[in-house]
């Protein structure tokens, strides 16, 4: 009885030091045994992604076919199917989390508070908060968006008996633009109106016929709608950057084995001659900054 009870103590004991794993992800088993790659992504959000369930496409989308054409090789699996899961902002990473997309290819913005939920890959993109206005838009609100003061006060309080309080802005729902809006606003007791939208292309829509009169967004993701739009002559993106993000890609956590072949196959294409026609295609020719920062986002 007693070796019976003794068998039965290390039984457990052995079980016990294995339940911290079994929290643990396993993407790398998930994709060998369904013989596919889940990409999911937030559409309407280009250049970054874009599409549906039939197809995507974006700079994002076009990185994660290249962890796709890694694992190929890596997991021995030639003909590996790539499929596309639409998802929303507020639900991207609950469907990492929960298994139902492998990884989330979109700009989304790495911060420790949804660090607490899901893993990043490496960078892949660093945001610049920028705006969109209109050409004929008013001093009291250019001054300030362009980096400039008013009456010799601070940028943005020298606004607030300027006229600002009483501008209208808009930001993507769901994004951290939201609340450092909100913070900013809060900060200066300003009573500006915040308006949260769907997509930037809706935001941007907004500026154009005058319903908002400022959209806040990442200033390449700005371009791209203004180049696109078709009152793009009476738009205006300003240089000034009210702060700077870094973009990667949402993973499962605790799943380092995942990680490295998504890291790796970032690294491999940031430091190869690819990069730049990728890179070009969709954000136009890349400066030396952004040369050097694809080779600083990457690990030998």
């Amino acid at each position: 009885m007693h070796a019976l009870l003794t068998r039965a103590a290390a039984t457990l004991l052995l079980l016990s030091s294995l339940l911290p794993l079994a929290g643990h992800a396993d993407t790398l088993q998930r994709i060998r045994s369904s013989n596919s790659f889940t990409l999911g992504f937030v559409p309407g959000d280009a250049p970054f992604s874009d599409g549906d369930s039939l197809g995507a496409q974006g700079y994002a989308i076009d990185l994660c076919r290249q962890v796709g054409e890694r694992l190929k090789q890596q997991l021995a699996l030639p003909d590996l199917q790539l499929r596309y899961q639409p998802l929303t902002v507020a639900d991207m990473l609950n469907a990492v989390s929960e298994g139902r997309v492998d990884i989330v290819c979109s700009s989304v913005v790495e911060t420790l508070k949804r660090r607490e939920q899901v893993s990043f890959s490496l960078p892949i993109f660093t945001a610049g908060l920028s705006v969109i206005v209109r050409k004929d838009a008013p001093p009291s609100l250019m001054a300030p968006l362009e980096g400039k003061a008013l009456a010799k006060t601070p940028v943005w309080r020298a606004t607030i008996n300027q006229g600002l309080n009483r501008h209208s802005f808009a930001v993507q729902a769901d994004t951290v633009n939201v609340d450092w809006a909100r913070n900013k606003i809060r900060q200066l007791g300003l009573q500006s109106k915040l308006i949260e939208v769907k997509s930037s292309e809706e935001g941007v829509a907004m500026v154009a016929s005058g319903r908002v009169d400022a959209f806040l967004a990442d200033r390449l993701v700005l371009l791209n709608y203004q180049a696109r739009h078709p009152e793009r002559d009476q738009l205006l993106v300003p240089e000034h950057l009210f702060d700077v993000m870094p973009i990667a890609l949402p993973l499962a956590r605790n799943d380092e084995d995942f990680r490295l072949q998504v890291d790796s196959a970032l690294s491999a294409l940031f430091r190869s001659t690819a990069i730049e026609p990728l890179y070009r295609g969709y954000f136009g020719e890349p400066s030396e900054q952004t040369q050097l920062l694809l080779r600083l986002y990457s690990r030998p």
